[in-house]
């Protein structure tokens, strides 16, 4: 059944870049991930950011470089960084509207974002990342969408309302479905998979992730998010990540009973750590650290 929303609520967390208050400082910190069986372990940071200001939303991008969303100018723009040589590059570069969100497709050259336009509705935008053709939107009438993840043909997005809706659509069809709601911000690609994993608060207050099989939409509990957690990240053996104040946990599904203990980073990641991103090739983890 064809599904329409209209532009409810924005939330804060998304929308800093229409808010008279600058977002809380950040930075994207990069550490070298090694995993064997499922056994997580993390080197050599580096702060690939480094400024006073909002850096957040990492994803990488052919390995080697990092997309994020960046608060400059009272607005927020998509940037990439290059991490060998550490050249900044503003893709987006708008004056009007704010993008946050980036999704790289790397094979069509292009990367998704969310992009907060000038009449303050958020809809999914569809950017080629060498700017020779415009933007445009992806699904017209679905709004104010919070975050999304583009898995093949299917997209799954956190559609903000009363409560939040999980949203799934094929941008070649007319046709979206709501999955659930109560759904939290983090939504992924299951690695070497067409299905998706998500997160939902249960009526007693838990947490958890789940998995959507994107042919027939059932969902199946994955497991419980510890508490205090916050985003979260799945490796390409299938290990996810979160944390929880400055320690870092995994939990592989075929190995481990409940989350263990990656690291503690300590005074780097003290004041939290709040989003992040595994690299394709399995070598690289991106943390992002309130500063």
């Amino acid at each position: 059944m064809k599904t329409f929303f209209t532009c409810i609520s924005l939330l804060t967390v998304i929308n800093f870049g229409l808010s008279q208050t600058p977002p809380p400082d950040t930075d994207i910190f990069v550490f070298d991930l090694k995993e064997k069986k499922g056994k997580l372990s993390i080197s050599n940071s580096k702060n690939v950011t480094n400024r006073k200001g909002y850096d957040n939303q990492p994803a990488f991008f052919n390995n080697d470089y990092i997309m994020y969303s960046a608060y400059e100018n009272g607005q927020n723009d998509i940037m990439i960084v290059d991490l060998y040589d550490n050249k900044v590059t503003n893709l987006t570069n708008t004056t009007n509207t704010s993008e946050y969100s980036p999704f790289p497709m790397e094979k069509y050259n292009s990367f998704g974002t969310v992009r907060v336009e000038e009449d303050n509705t958020q809809r999914l935008w569809l950017f080629p990342m060498e700017g020779k053709q415009s933007p445009r939107v992806v699904f017209e009438k679905i709004a104010p969408v919070g975050y999304f993840a583009w898995n093949q043909d299917q997209i799954l997005m956190f559609v903000l309302g009363q409560p939040a809706t999980l949203v799934k659509a094929n941008p070649n069809s007319v046709d979206d479905k709501i999955i659930t709601s109560n759904i939290g911000r983090t939504i992924k690609v299951i690695p070497d998979s067409p299905d998706f994993a998500f997160e939902k608060r249960e009526d007693n207050g838990d947490v958890i992730i789940h998995r959507l099989n994107s042919v027939n939409n059932e969902t199946t509990a994955i497991i419980k998010k510890p508490q205090g957690a916050s985003d979260w990240a799945i490796t390409q053996q299938g290990t996810y990540i979160t944390s929880v104040g400055s320690k870092l946990l995994s939990y592989n599904p075929k190995r481990d009973e409940n989350w263990v203990e990656v690291s503690d980073l300590g005074e780097t990641g003290a004041k939290g750590i709040t989003r992040m991103a595994v690299s394709g090739n399995n070598k690289r983890l991106a943390l992002v650290i309130n500063q």
